[in-house]
């Protein structure tokens, strides 16, 4: 039954990236946005790049916190390491093992750590890094107040936080410790990402409502769990935001594709890694026997 939903939601997530890609590229043709994609600006899509990798090797070392918070040192290297593995099979393998259940697969296999521990660190990763996410939405969307209500928004920030810091406690109490400290990577990464966006934007055109832009990013970054890697929902919701914002649907389209594309391409080089790290974890495991 277990096998079946998985399945099911599987075959939910890539239908619906199919069928918002469709949505997309008939109310924009896509020989339109490939044509904004050849204007774009080489050394701004680089260092927009850089960006990104640079976000994902601090997601790695906030989920080697964790790991250390429950007495799990796991060496920099092989954390970096399988952390990649892991956005290999997040976005390259649909329905397959997810990419945190391989680490915890992997770690449990290889160093025989506790599969409950392992999976409250990777779960308590993946809700800090959403948290930091939920309290930037609300920050940007100050502009979209009234000046009498923007206040609202730091009671409703400082809210956030305190609920999130008693849930923390709650359920995972050996991570109560870090809280804050992981929650300042979770900002770092997420700024980070911004900061890619902000050089995508700028390579097709010059700056207008960059703010806009980073709200609509994360946004879509939440939204982007209920399809295939967040392909087609993330251009659709770009799309959308770009008319009723009125602001270049175009290039607001591109901007989607480029970041998709960048997060396959680092995606990738976790293929390299998978194919040592499966022949280590073979010799690993003979080697207890």
């Amino acid at each position: 039954m277990k096998k079946t939903n998985k399945i099911i939601f599987t075959v939910f997530k890539v239908g619906l990236s199919i069928l918002l890609l469709y949505f997309v590229f008939k109310k924009i043709p896509f020989a339109e946005v490939w044509g904004i994609l050849e204007t774009g600006n080489i050394a701004f899509l680089a260092l927009a790049l850089i960006l990104f990798a640079l976000s994902q090797f601090f997601s790695a070392e906030r989920l080697g916190q964790y790991f250390g918070a429950l007495q799990f040192n796991l060496q920099k290297n092989e954390n970096r390491k399988l952390y990649l593995i892991g956005m290999f099979y997040n976005f390259f393998i649909p329905g397959g093992i997810g990419g945190d259940a391989y680490k915890v697969y992997v770690l449990h296999k290889k160093y025989d750590w506790g599969v409950k521990k392992l999976s409250a660190a990777v779960l308590a990763d993946r809700l800090s890094g959403l948290l930091a996410i939920l309290v930037l939405i609300q920050l940007l969307g100050i502009s979209f107040l009234p000046a009498n209500y923007k206040f609202l928004i730091i009671v409703s920030v400082a809210l956030t936080l305190f609920l999130a810091k008693l849930a923390f406690t709650a359920f995972f109490p050996s991570f109560k410790i870090i809280f804050f400290r992981t929650l300042l990577f979770s900002f770092l990464i997420q700024g980070l990402q911004l900061a890619s966006i902000f050089c995508i934007v700028s390579s097709f055109a010059a700056v207008e409502n960059i703010w806009t832009y980073f709200l609509v990013f994360l946004i879509s970054t939440v939204l982007s769990v209920l399809s295939f890697s967040g392909i087609g929902i993330r251009e659709w919701v770009f799309m959308k935001a770009g008319y009723y914002l009125h602001y270049d649907v175009r290039i607001s389209v591109a901007t989607a594709m480029i970041f998709t594309l960048m997060t396959a391409f680092v995606s990738l080089f976790g293929i390299y890694f998978q194919l040592r790290n499966s022949d280590l974890l073979k010799r690993n495991l003979e080697a207890r026997k």
